[in-house]
């Protein structure tokens, strides 16, 4: 023990405190920031003074920091002077003080002795730690972050307290775009998972434990990576209709991805070009719907559908008649199925034709067909199907059909089956048929000739053919029957029997009726005309009333059924007619003529004045008389009569026209050009309407002579369909009666 003098009237003692020290420290360690004050505070162990009172502190330098005699007294060395105040209690063992202006230098353990050079006293003092700021970390780095994935942001900083045994613990606040984040782990490293495709700033700070922060980071600046999403179309539409050879839509693929995306357009699911934007060029096949596929390491999206229509102009596929394409030959009565097949976009309108006759037609298709049920020999020609959709021009593709048929009479030609003529005259004669292969004709007769039968044929149609014979110079055996056989190795031959006779009046009308279509003031007469007897003929009908018959009107004949309106009649009334032909060889007299009654629609007008009442009788008296003759007459002719009423007016005569009428009426739509309303569709159909070759006298397969037959020669012209299908006969029509003169026939 080293005396150093009284202080205070004490003796003062210097403890001297080496550098070594071997016990751990009492206390726990002050904590003090450099320039602060630290206050030390321990307890002597009981014992650990031995039997000296006094003791003295030591730096962590090993060097004496300050002594305490046995009263008490403080005695403070070197560069501590100054800056420590004891405040201990020597009896009590307690070790108090106070450090001013702390400096790094100042950290460490402190530690007590009893006084005895180099010895310590154990577990007797007290640690310094001198806070420092940790050092400032670097950037955060990380892994890569990727959207909804988990990503570690990673931060450092080194602590700069001393002495190096601390014992205190860094620890790391972060900050996203300069607001706090809750860390769980506040470790050095932070794990999250990436929630946002955003851009985010993320940096950091060290904070030690009971100790100083550092300064921030600087930011990192995240921006995660992800897939695409949002992939948009511009323009939006969601449908386009183009005309094929033009550009298809251009349209722009967007998404947003990171990185960037590559971009694909599919057609109907099927990879069709590269890149953003959708380009080419349109036809048929490009019909269909497209997305745009977007794509990066990180995934990909597509778009919705886009629908394109490419439109294009028809064509016709295919057109069959039976499934076969060209020329088709098919027997008569065969079933013929037509059918044919369209490409197009929009569809078509089709239409099936014969010629320029519109057989079906189908409206916003691809698909058209019509059957024949029964082939016609008529029904060979050229059918053709039509297609168009407003797309370009109307296409059209056509198929051939034959249809093998036997000779028949061409009831299209004027048919004529008797021929007049004079001796040392010439004469024409045709038959024209209907026949498919084009048949042969051979001329013949069963009595001599002096003429050359070979003839002659021409062809009308494809399957119309006219046989001529021309004979001259007639001789008398030139008259009579000849015979014309027609084969085409179709069915049997047929054979036609035609008359040269000579020329001479014509050959009483026959079906002289009154069509049922009446009306209060007209009746409307029909009749057929005959044999013109080799010269052109005409018809004169007449009318009765007041006793006695007068011309009505006359009308040349036109080859067809006569169809004659009478106006300017009188209601309810009964009328009478007669008619005959004439031509330039008629003997007027010895004509003949048919008859027929009727009487028009309505009741009949009867006159009550008085003063006609002896006129109407006188009237009715003497009709009755003139019609008990007639009756009296046609009853031995053979005709037969019904009751029927007579009005009062009956001797009114008809208004006339004076022009000839006009019955060509071959369609029978308007008759006699005049206005009535009247279609006449109540002619009796099962009467006009008769096989159009019923009179030609056809012998099959014929090696005998024909003789001739009076019914054939009563022309070859036959009744065409008309729409008259309630003709009215007459009660008492005969085409035989023989008129003498012109008497009316007698009324009973």
């Amino acid at each position: 023990m080293f005396n150093l003098g009284p202080v205070n009237d004490l003796p003062e003692i210097v403890i001297l405190i080496t550098c070594v020290i071997s016990g751990a420290p009492s206390a726990s360690p002050v904590l003090s920031a450099v320039s602060d004050t630290a206050r030390f505070s321990w307890e002597i162990p009981q014992g650990g003074l031995g039997s000296d009172v006094s003791f003295h502190t030591v730096s962590p330098a090993g060097v004496t920091v300050f002594a305490v005699t046995a009263a008490g007294a403080s005695l403070v060395f070197g560069n501590y002077t100054g800056r420590v105040v004891y405040q201990g209690n020597i009896a009590a063992r307690n070790v108090t003080f106070s450090l001013r202006n702390i400096q790094t230098s100042d950290a460490g353990t402190y530690t007590c002795g009893d006084g005895v050079p180099a010895t310590v006293i154990r577990n007797c003092g007290q640690k310094l730690v001198v806070l420092g700021k940790p050092t400032t970390p670097g950037r955060p780095v990380s892994t890569t972050p990727v959207y909804n994935q988990t990503v570690t942001l990673t931060c450092s900083s080194t602590s700069t307290t001393v002495p190096a045994d601390h014992g205190l613990t860094l620890t790391y606040i972060w900050q996203r775009d300069n607001t706090n984040i809750t860390v769980t782990s506040p470790g050095s490293s932070y794990i999250f998972k990436v929630s946002s495709r955003d851009s985010h700033s993320f940096r950091c700070r060290a904070r030690e434990s009971q100790g100083l922060e550092s300064e921030w980071s600087q930011g990192y600046n995240m921006e995660p990576q992800y897939g695409s999403y949002q992939i948009s179309l511009t323009p939006s539409t969601s449908s386009y209709t183009v005309t094929e050879h033009q550009a298809l839509p251009s349209i722009t693929c967007s998404a947003l991805c990171r990185p960037g995306c590559t971009y694909r357009w599919l057609h109907d699911g099927t990879a069709f070009s590269s890149g953003a934007i959708l380009q080419g060029q349109a036809d048929r096949s490009k019909t269909g719907s497209y997305r745009c596929q977007s794509n990066n390491t990180h995934g990909r999206s597509d778009s919705v559908t886009v629908s394109v229509d490419v439109q294009y102009p028809a064509t016709v596929s295919m057109f069959t008649a039976n499934s076969h394409g060209g020329s088709v030959t098919v027997n008569e009565s065969d079933p013929v199925t037509l059918r044919c097949q369209v490409d197009s976009n929009p569809r078509s309108v089709i239409r099936l034709l014969n010629g320029t006759e519109e057989l079906t037609r189908a409206d916003n298709s691809l698909t058209a067909e019509y059957r024949l049920e029964s082939a016609d020999c008529r029904q060979r020609g050229n059918y053709s199907c039509t297609a168009t959709n407003n797309i370009g021009a109307p296409v059209s593709q056509g198929v051939e059909l034959l249809v093998k048929c036997s000779p028949r009479p061409d009831e299209t030609m004027s048919q004529q089956l008797k021929y007049a003529s004079r001796q040392g005259g010439n004469v024409n004669v045709s038959v024209s048929v209907l026949a498919y292969p084009i048949p042969t004709f051979t001329w013949g007769r069963t009595s001599s000739i002096s003429q050359d039968l070979t003839g002659s044929s021409s062809p009308v149609s494809d399957i119309s053919v006219t046989a001529r014979l021309h004979l001259t110079n007639l001789k008398q055996q030139d008259f009579g029957d000849y015979r014309l056989t027609v084969s085409n190795g179709v069915g049997s031959s047929v054979t036609y029997t035609l008359s040269i006779v000579s020329e001479g009046s014509p050959q009483t009308p026959t079906q002289f009726r009154a069509i049922d279509n009446f009306t209060t003031s007209s009746i409307w007469l029909s009749w057929q005309p005959e044999f013109n007897g080799g010269s052109p003929q005409k018809f004169v009908v007449f009318q009765f009333g007041c006793s006695k018959w007068t011309v009505y009107n006359t009308y040349d004949d036109t080859g067809a059924v006569m169809v004659v309106e009478v106006t300017g009649l009188t209601p309810g009334a009964t009328y009478m007619f007669k008619l005959h032909a004439e031509n330039n060889n008629s003997d007027s007299t010895n004509r003949a003529y048919v008859y027929l009654e009727t009487r028009t629609a309505g009741d009949p007008k009867i006159t009550t004045a008085p003063v006609f009442a002896g006129v109407a009788i006188g009237s009715i008296c003497f009709t009755l008389l003139i019609s008990g003759i007639v009756i009296l007459f046609f009853y031995r002719k053979g005709f037969r009569f019904v009751n029927t009423q007579k009005a009062t007016h009956a001797c009114r005569k008809s208004s006339r026209n004076q022009a000839t009428e006009d019955t060509d009426n071959r369609d029978y739509s308007s008759l006699d050009q005049t206005n009535s309303p009247v279609q006449y569709s109540s002619l009796r159909k099962e009467e006009l309407d008769k096989q159009h070759y019923s009179k030609l006298n056809i012998n099959d397969n014929i090696n005998v002579d024909v003789q001739a037959d009076a019914r054939t020669y009563e022309g070859l012209t036959e009744t065409p369909p008309v729409t008259y299908e309630a003709i009215s006969t007459s009660t008492y029509q005969n085409s035989d009666a023989q008129s003498q003169g012109d008497d009316p026939p007698r009324q009973i």
